[in-house]
This record gives C-alpha cells, structure tokens and sequence, in this order.
C-alpha cells in the first residue's frame, strides 16, 4: 500500500515539475496602469523557450481569468520585450492580466488596469447628438405648422361675373374661383388674384 501512495506522488512530482514558466515577466507589474489607444511595453527575462507563442489579454480574477484577445503569436523571446497597441475601444477596468505561452507552461502578470478617457466622451457625444435630433425634429414640426396656417389665412372673396362681361373674362373669373374653392397654397392665391385683375382691365376696356 505504502508503495502505491510513493508512486502515485512520485508521478504528480513528475507531472508539476514539466510545467514551467516560459519567461519571468517583469512588465506589467501589479498596479500598472494602461492607457488606451496608447503603446505599451510587455518586457521579460530569464526566457526558457526561444519562441513565445501567445500572448494574450485576459480579464477576471486571478484564479478565473478569462481570456479577452489574443495580442501576438510566435513572439521571439530572446527579444525580451513586445510593444502592445492599447486598442482605443477597449473598455476600460482594473483586473487585466497578461498569459504569455501556452498551457501548462504559460507566464502569468498580476493584475493591471486599464484606462479609457474616450468612454465618457463617447456617451456624451451621442447624447448631444440625440438633443439635435429631437430639436430638428421639433424645429420642422413648427415650420410646418405655420405654412399650413399662412396659407389658410391668405384667401380671396368669391368673384361673380356680370352679365356684360365677354366669354373669357367669365372664364377667368370661374378659374379663380375654382382655385380658391380647391384650397390653394398662397402662391396659386396670388396667381389668381393677378388673372382677376387682368380680367378686370379687359372688361373695362370693352364697356
């Protein structure tokens, strides 16, 4: 019995000691504070692979990261050092970490915050856009409105042809008659009070 137990702790010594930390990270440190849309350095020592094949943005607690983006693969560790491009849209918060390598042999940081100042400029911009909007909206409304009311407001008394008046001057004057019945802008209004008048010299001129 005794010699089962010894060999079974004697293949999980076997088995912890393959894994491995591929580099020692030494930025970020726990703390570091980001800048989003902003480069940023990710340093290292004492690699122990010649290549790094990931590195990878994760998010959560230290026991339960949860990886967010992959930010480079096949990275030379002799380098000892990736600049990182900070995407301007990440979202901004305080438990980041970086994963550099592959399980079971992954190089962990401590958790490191990131900083987004175009967040409340964003929220802003699209709260002002809205307002402008709304005020169009609002301003055409009213715009509306008083056309409709102008147009009611700028109507011409019904005109009746006399008996003496010759066949064209009648028609006109049923012309404009009809205009006014049928509920015309103030432009067909104008258009008709110049035919009653033109009308009316021809009229004239015939008596």
């Amino acid at each position: 019995m005794k010699s089962i137990f010894a060999a079974i702790v004697a293949v999980a010594a076997s088995v912890v000691s393959a894994q491995y930390s591929v580099v020692s990270i030494t930025s970020p440190l726990t703390g570091t504070v980001y800048t989003a849309g902003q480069p940023a350095t990710i340093t290292w020592i004492d690699q122990q692979v010649s290549v790094i094949s990931k590195i990878v943005l994760a998010k959560g607690l230290p026991t339960a990261l949860q990886p967010v983006t992959t930010i480079a693969q096949d990275v030379d560790a002799n380098a000892g050092s990736y600049v990182w491009n900070v995407p301007a849209d990440i979202a901004a918060g305080d438990d980041y970490a970086l994963e550099l390598g592959v399980s079971p042999n992954i190089s962990y940081t401590g958790l490191f915050s990131i900083k987004n100042d175009n967040s409340a400029g964003a929220g802003a911009a699209a709260v002002t856009t809205t307002q402008a909007v709304v005020t169009a909206a609002a301003s055409s409304s009213v715009d509306a409105s008083s056309s409709v009311d102008a147009s009611s407001s700028f109507s011409c008394p019904p005109v009746s042809a006399s008996a003496s008046a010759t066949p064209s001057v009648a028609a006109a004057v049923a012309n404009s008659n009809a205009a006014q019945s049928g509920a015309f802008k103030v432009s067909s209004n104008k258009a008709a009070v110049g035919a009653i008048a033109v009308a009316g010299a021809a009229a004239a001129a015939l008596i």
